[in-house]
């Protein structure tokens, strides 16, 4: 029986996951049949075979380097990154304005995101990975996961210094973050 049923790896671009170790880890984690969910920093390349790959629009950038100026171009980051990792689904946060989701071969999905007041910023990137991933191997759809995750780095935001977002806290702001998914439609 395994202990996990999933892994998300944090890459902050400190050194810890370097490139030899990521790719030693991602070869472990296919030979586990574990599904791996990564939130890189400098580069995609050791995280080949990741079934979601989690960058910022400004990683997103550096990382597929595409020059995003609209929704045609991150269409092509996107595209470019699903290749580098073999195939992986891409979600590309974009602080105040949520996500777009790439699901498999499709088009960019918008998932729009409750307007909050901001406090801090600071674990939003960190919160909306772990609940993308919590939710993706609860059973969630991606659609259904960016919108939980949303609700999950609302809750964060809203708070001052490195926060955390409970079940209560992220149920409370969910109807919210659903309205403002269904408003994209």
């Amino acid at each position: 029986m395994p202990v996990a049923s999933g892994v998300v790896l944090e890459d902050y671009g400190k050194g810890v996951l370097s490139k030899r170790f990521a790719t030693g880890l991602m070869r472990q984690f296919r030979e586990a049949g574990l599904p791996v969910v990564v939130d890189p920093k400098n580069t995609v390349a050791p995280y080949r075979g990741a079934a979601l790959v989690k960058p910022n629009l400004r990683e997103a950038e550096a990382l597929s380097g595409v020059a995003i100026r609209g929704p045609g171009d991150l269409a092509v980051a996107a595209s470019r990154l699903r290749r580098r990792i073999g195939g992986g689904d891409i979600v590309v946060t974009k602080g105040a304005d949520g996500m777009t989701i790439f699901e498999g071969d499709g088009d960019g999905v918008d998932v729009p995101t409750v307007v909050r007041e901001v406090f801090d910023v600071q674990g939003a990137g960190d919160t909306t990975v772990a609940a993308l991933a919590l939710s993706l191997r609860a059973g969630a759809r991606l659609l259904e996961a960016a919108v939980i995750a949303n609700a999950a780095a609302g809750v964060v935001v809203g708070k001052v210094g490195t926060a955390t977002a409970s079940i209560g806290e992220v149920r409370e702001l969910l109807p919210r973050a659903i309205a403002a998914a269904q408003e994209r439609a």
